[in-house]
């Protein structure tokens, strides 16, 4: 909007400066008035009015230049409405929508609302729709209205850019126009009165009788130039204003071009901008970025922080603007602070909530197997133990058989072995080998069981844990759960180096000497001849040729000395886990350890420093941070990584294991390392808050892998204390750890290649990472730019996996991938290698579960979903089927009203409309004394 104001006026205040103002004003005028009569009595009328109204016109110009005439050009700001939808990731998401037999898990409903629904596109053309996922809340995507680009729209009402269009449609002003004809009557008036003057001024001296005889005539004459000059004074005055208004007011505009003598005011100006407006014509509206909102809204959160979600949105968005939030959830709020927190700030910002409410209100009547454990690998006599979880919602409590199921393994590329609903809960050939008798109670409380194998046949084989369920149970689908294992007959071979007999060396040697199940041979580096070790056999140096180390499975390093091992080895090591995907174990230690960094000019050093998944301290306080001899023994400090790794399940379950860990594990010592490499998975530090460094606490346990092959870093040689517990501990530990780092060669499908997971069990919403090490029919490495894998879900759909070359591999043939697990079950990867006539598969599996506070509580909370909606003058939506889903979106996009902020900002006075006001007022003061000078000289006044 264009604002016009008399800037001294504005600043002008008290009624007694305007009254003096006004006065003084008054008075100027009434001399000028009363003088000029005076001075020009003798002349004629016309003249003499002439002659005053020019002085008048000078002293009002002079007035108005003293008011000081201003525009402003006001900017009208728009602040868009904004709605923000906010979803539940939290794993119980992952559950079925009903008891139904098909019904859909409450993330794909949540899915169907905003992709298949037109809710989001709807909220577009009249919002900022911003979509966020409970969990930080991590924001997903966020989409301005169709009108505006941001947030914020601006109402540009300046004059350039308001006439521009105006100019083109009518180039000439109508007052414009009316300025140039009265310039040019003031130009003929003003001709013809000099033309009269000069011919009455040219003729000859007349007798007085003459004079007094025609005096009439020469007063007739003297009144008719007078009029003509009154005319042209006329003309001219109102010419210059009205033309020189014109020419304020477009200040995009030269004055030939707004006589219309010109095309644009400024040639230089036009130009710029038409190549504004081609450039801007070429450049490409970006395309929209699609949105994956599968992965995105994966239900991968352990708990439900509604609370702390709402909080951090109420905080982050305006609440002049939030017109309401959409909360997509199934209202269980398990963890961070009460929903009650969050309402309170709500109702004081007068912000909306709008639930919409997933999951079954009322439990049916339903038996399910929540989870399922079992090793992945076993040899043949060795007791292993399944675990299962149950639970059970209804009216009262039920009393159940559960089977233990064991069959061969028949699963092909096609998908899983089961694969219709009638052999839903059957595996193909399977023998049950147990029953037990289980009361479940019907308040969905967790209720485990466990029973004991002893395999004895080879190969890969599938058990589940199957309930016989009763009559009343509303979902078959999920009464039983598998999971596959293998069963192998070879030895696992181990190579143990030692830089010393240390008191880790000899207790892992003495175990591993007495498992059947492996062959251990020993490389004492500090040993003489013809010492004894308990071992098959004792080696004098490390394996000479490639056919003598591809032997073992495992290379066991206790501090070794890396002096004694030559780049020849080193190079044979390097391929041992990049192309065998053998398993490296690298104990740390105070004696040689820290000499590995020392010699900087060494070649071998960089090629030492890339076995570790950890860099090593170079010099300085984090070489010398390690500690040796320590006085206090402290807890190793587990990450999240830890709970899925099983090598550090030394008890019967991993909550007791970690209980262990925190009675006996304690260490003393620590190498000093820098910090993890990219891709490495940290799964604990050393937890004396003295050690920390630049904001970390050092590194003890870390792997990462090597090519194909797994490598193990652990910061001291202090495991051994487990034993104090109990001698099981550290066996479990140790045996667990070497078959861990082996996997990769035990369970090899073929010789063209291996697939490795990163974790053999994950909770649900978990990232799970794939590598393949590949080779061609040449058994070089793969050169494809791209491999694809087939993901089998528990539900029974199969998803293709892109594995990409892997970076961290110099020598290619390594492919890496991810997927998130979005459901509780097992998971089946398979890759197929080779053409139809060599056709080869690899497989992998991964066990998926959900958390135990997920699970408590699997009803939809519609209380507390209805207190958020009531109490914010919201709605609650629930949505009972997947057919309610459209009419759901229908009725938020219809309840929840824009709430857009219009702001008016006072723009700064407008410097070319006042250059070009001083220069029209200049220009009329100039012309008006001009005139009046040549009238006066005209009539011989003074």
């Amino acid at each position: 909007m264009i604002v016009y104001e008399f800037a001294r006026a504005a600043s002008i205040d008290g009624w007694w400066i305007w009254a003096a103002l006004l006065a003084a004003i008054i008075a100027a005028l009434a001399v000028c008035v009363i003088y000029y009569r005076r001075d020009a009595s003798e002349l004629p009328r016309p003249v003499r009015w002439t002659l005053i109204a020019l002085r008048l016109t000078a002293i009002l110009a002079i007035v108005f230049l003293f008011f000081d005439l201003v525009r402003r050009t006001e900017r009208r700001i728009t602040r868009a409405s904004e709605v923000v939808v906010l979803v539940d990731t939290s794993q119980s998401m992952s559950l079925p929508s009903s008891g139904a037999m098909d019904s859909p898990s409450r993330t794909q409903l949540a899915l169907n609302l905003l992709e298949q629904s037109e809710m989001l596109d709807k909220f577009d053309d009249e919002h900022r729709t911003s979509v966020y996922a409970i969990g930080g809340p991590e924001l997903i995507a966020t989409s301005a209205p169709d009108d505006a680009s941001d947030g914020e729209t601006e109402s540009d009402s300046s004059p350039t850019s308001g006439m521009t269009n105006d100019i083109a449609k009518e180039p000439t002003s109508p007052f414009a126009l009316f300025g140039v004809f009265c310039l040019a009557v003031f130009a003929i008036a003003s001709v013809l009165s000099l033309v009269l003057g000069a011919t009455a001024s040219l003729r000859p001296a007349k007798s007085p009788a003459a004079v007094n005889s025609k005096s009439n005539a020469t007063t007739g004459r003297g009144e008719t130039i007078g009029w003509t000059l009154l005319v042209a004074a006329i003309t001219m005055v109102s010419g210059i204003i009205s033309l020189g208004a014109v020419y304020m007011v477009h200040t995009d505009q030269s004055l030939l071009s707004i006589v219309g003598l010109t095309d644009s005011a400024d040639s230089g100006e036009t130009d710029s901008t038409n190549d504004t407006e081609a450039e801007s014509d070429d450049v490409t509206a970006p395309e929209p970025v699609s949105i994956d909102w599968e992965t995105m809204l994966a239900a991968s959160q352990a708990q439900s922080p509604i609370g702390d979600a709402l909080r951090s949105i109420l905080v982050d968005h305006d609440s002049t603007t939030l017109a309401g939030v959409v909360l997509i959830t199934d209202g269980q709020n398990n963890g961070g602070t009460p929903l009650s927190s969050a309402l309170a700030m709500a109702r004081r910002d007068e912000v909306s909530l709008y639930p919409v409410g997933l999951g079954s209100s009322q439990p049916p009547t339903n038996v399910r197997v929540v989870d399922l454990e079992a090793p992945r690998r076993v040899y043949p006599g060795d007791k292993f133990v399944v675990a299962a979880v149950l639970q059970a919602t209804g009216e009262s409590a039920m009393e159940v058989d559960v089977e233990l199921i064991d069959a061969l393994d028949n699963a092909n590329e096609d998908g899983p072995a089961v694969e219709d609903e009638g052999d839903q809960n059957r595996l193909p050939g399977g023998q049950v080998l147990e029953s037990q008798r289980v009361r479940l109670e019907p308040d969905a409380t967790l209720t485990g069981i466990r029973f004991e194998i002893e395999p004895q046949t080879v190969g890969r084989r599938r058990l589940g844990v199957r309930i016989v369920a009763p009559p009343e149970d509303r979902n078959r689908v999920d009464d039983m759960q598998t999971a596959r294992y293998e069963v192998v007959a070879r030895k696992l071979k181990v190579l143990a180096i030692a830089g010393g007999p240390t008191r880790e060396y000899r207790f892992v040697r003495n175990l591993l000497y007495r498992d059947d199940s492996v062959q251990l041979d020993v490389w004492l580096q500090t040993g003489r001849t013809g010492i004894s070790q308990d071992a098959d056999e004792l080696l004098t140096t490390f394996p000479q040729t490639a056919e003598e180390l591809f032997e073992y499975d495992a290379i066991l390093m206790f501090d070794p000395d890396w002096a004694a091992i030559d780049s020849a080895s080193l190079d044979l090591i390097d391929r041992f886990l990049t192309q065998q995907a053998g398993g490296l174990v690298l104990v740390a230690g105070p004696v040689y350890h820290p000499k590995i960094t020392t010699k900087r000019g060494d070649t071998r050093t960089s090629q030492i420093n890339g076995f570790f998944p950890v860099n090593l301290a170079t010099r300085g306080p984090l070489l010398g941070g390690g500690r040796q001899g320590g006085r206090n023994a402290w807890p190793l400090e587990f990450t999240p990584e830890a709970a899925g790794a099983e090598f550090l399940w030394v008890a019967d379950t991993p909550e007791q294991s970690f209980e262990i860990w925190q009675e006996v594990g304690n260490v003393y010592d620590y190498v000093g390392v820098k910090s993890a490499k990219p891709g490495a998975k940290v799964y604990a530090y050393f937890s004396d808050p003295t050690t920390e460094v630049s904001g970390s606490l050092p590194i003890f346990l870390a792997s990462q892998f090597y090519g194909a092959g797994r490598v193990y870093f652990q910061g001291s040689g202090e495991m051994w204390r487990l034993r104090a517990a109990g001698d099981q501990y550290f066996d479990n530990y140790y045996t667990k750890l070497v078959r861990w780092v082996s996997e990769g060669r035990l369970l090899r499908d073929s010789n063209r290649g291996m697939l490795l997971v990163d974790a053999a069990r994950a909770m649900v919403g978990q990232t799970v990472t794939l590598r393949a090490v590949l080779v061609d029919d040449q058994f070089q490495p793969l050169n494809e730019p791209f491999v694809t894998a087939k993901l089998l879900s528990p539900d029974g759909r199969i998803k293709d996996l892109r594995l990409s070359p892997a970076a961290d591999s110099p020598r290619g043939g390594t492919y890496t991938g991810n997927f998130v697990a979005t459901k509780s079950g097992s998971y089946e990867i398979q890759l197929t290698i080779g053409d139809a006539l060599d056709e080869q598969i690899l497989r992998q599996t991964v066990q998926v579960r959900l958390p135990t506070s997920e699970l408590e509580r699997p009803r939809r909370a519609d209380d507390e979903l209805m207190q958020l909606a009531t109490t914010t003058r919201g709605k609650y939506l629930p949505v009972d089927n997947a057919g309610s889903i459209t009419s759901v979106a229908e009725t938020l996009t219809k309840t929840i009203q824009p709430q857009p902020q219009v702001t008016v900002l006072a723009g700064t006075p407008d410097r070319p409309f006042g250059e070009r006001r001083n220069a029209v007022l200049m220009w009329l003061i100039a012309s008006v004394l001009t005139f009046e000078w040549v009238t006066r000289r005209l009539h011989r006044l003074a």
